[in-house]
């Protein structure tokens, strides 16, 4: 499966786009279109934006949710119901997305939202940095990032509880 944003209609796919980025987004101006090649079929998706804030974008399939970070926002979508499950505002931006052991790890500007494939946020961690929160590694109980506190290049390591998202060092 092969995953291509761009900020063009893609006219020679003679497809519909699907709107992902949920209703309360149809009064705005900007589009990006997500184009998903799969084994058997080729689906578009649009989402629809405020402004241009960040240069992050990621889209990954689980099952039946499509999983999309944005400019500052993060969206789950199911694909069974063709409908907006989550429309997740980021703090400054989105800036990564993570997926360990059937739970969503979304890092954005200051820190990690943790989502389950219910769509449940079970914590979010907003003391993690200043401008952007990188996941190194996942053990059993912990994970393991680096923070950016002085920019530019001003990492700062962290170790956060994986059940409640807690700082630990």
């Amino acid at each position: 499966m092969s995953f291509n944003f761009t900020d063009t209609f893609p006219n020679d796919l003679n497809l519909p786009s699907i709107l992902i980025s949920g209703s309360e987004s149809l009064t705005l101006n900007n589009q990006t279109y997500l184009i998903i090649n799969g084994d058997m079929s080729t689906n578009l998706y649009e989402i629809k934006y405020e402004a241009h804030c960040s240069p992050f974008k990621r889209a990954l399939v689980v099952d039946n949710l499509l999983a999309v970070g944005h400019e500052e926002y993060f969206y789950l979508f199911n694909l069974t119901t063709n409908k907006n499950s989550l429309r997740l505002r980021m703090e400054g931006y989105f800036g990564h997305l993570y997926y360990d052991t059937g739970t969503f790890y979304i890092a954005d500007a200051c820190g990690i939202h943790c989502i389950d494939k219910s769509t449940s946020l079970r914590w979010h961690n907003n003391r993690l940095a200043i401008d952007g929160v990188i996941i190194n590694d996942f053990t059993k109980n912990r994970i393991i990032g680096s923070g950016e506190w002085d920019p530019p290049g001003g990492w700062r390591d962290f170790v956060i509880d994986r059940q409640t998202g807690a700082n630990i060092s």
